[in-house]
Parts: structure tokens; sequence; C-alpha cells
């Protein structure tokens, strides 16, 4: 019998051996959906992630990547990208597809349902601010795969807490 205190344990490899199938089993990783607004911070140095949690695996959707493309400084854009390249473990699929924003190969082609919910609960807050539409997919994809949402937009903590997401708190991640 397996007792475990204070860790969670998930199925975390899958081995075939002629013998039959080895089910191997680890520690749970904290996964967080980084949004857009987190790299600048972290490029302009008001946000460090010296004390982010240990044992993190940091992901973000193509929207991320594209938000930080249309800077319009080349030599910010450089540095933004590199960052969020040095930051991200992987890249996750937006759960819905909104032409126009979304790229063929990164989403999927869910109902829509939540992110509709969710552009329009951000619609409320701040009077349909042009990226609603993609701070409700970055929001969707880590609602729905179970990520931490760390973020600066207090509308958006809002709302993805609303719909039960978990929120990283900023301010014990802020730079002195």
């Amino acid at each position: 019998m397996l007792f475990v205190y204070n860790t969670a344990y998930i199925l975390n490899q899958k081995k075939q051996f002629d013998s039959g199938t080895v089910y191997m089993w680890g520690p749970l990783q904290m996964k967080y959906m980084v949004d857009t607004n987190i790299i600048n911070w972290l490029i302009d140095g008001t946000l460090s992630t010296e004390n982010f949690p240990q044992n993190t695996h940091f992901v973000a959707t193509h929207i991320q990547r594209d938000e930080l493309s249309k800077t319009p400084d080349p030599t910010r854009k450089h540095q933004l990208l590199n960052r969020l390249d040095s930051l991200i473990d992987s890249t996750v699929p937006t759960e819905s597809t909104v032409l126009g924003t979304s790229r063929l190969g990164s989403c999927k082609l869910g109902n829509r349902a939540l992110h509709t919910q969710l552009k329009e609960r951000l619609d409320s807050l701040n009077n349909k601010k042009r990226n609603n539409f993609e701070d409700a997919l970055i929001a969707e994809a880590a609602i729905v795969n179970g990520h931490t949402l760390i973020t600066a937009d207090e509308h958006l903590r809002i709302v993805a807490q609303e719909y039960g997401c978990a929120v990283a708190l900023l301010d014990k991640y802020r730079s002195a």
C-alpha cells in the first residue's frame, strides 16, 4: 500500500515491455498559463522569476506570441519574444477557434460557449477592450486545462476566477 501525504502524484509515463505495461507515477507539476503582460513586466524589471514557484511548467498559446509580435519597436519586440521563448516550456492550443485570430494547427474546434461567456464578461468590466477576444482565449485554455493563470490584468483575473480558474497572486513575485 502507498501512502502519500501533501504531495499530488500523476501518471507521467507509460512504458511497454515484453512482460506487459508499466505505469510510472511522479509528482504533479504545476502548470502556469502566462499572460502576455507578464512578459512585458519581466523585460521591464518590475517582475522577477527568481521567486516563482519551483517545479513548475510555464505554458502559453499562440495568442501571447502573436500579441508580442505586434510590438512596433523592433528591439523591444525581439527582447519580448526571446523572453517568451526562454520562459515557456510548451505551447498549448486554444480551446476555441476565432476567425481572424486563431491559427490553424494551434487551436481546437470547440463550441466557443465558454469563450463567448468569458469575452462577454470581460466586455462588461472593461468597456469592450480591443483584446478581449484574445484574453478570453487565454483564460479559456487555462480553465479547460487546469492551468494556473498568471496575469497582471485585473479584469482578466476577476473573470478567470469567476469561472473557476486558479490565478497566481503577482504581489509575491514582484521585484522589490
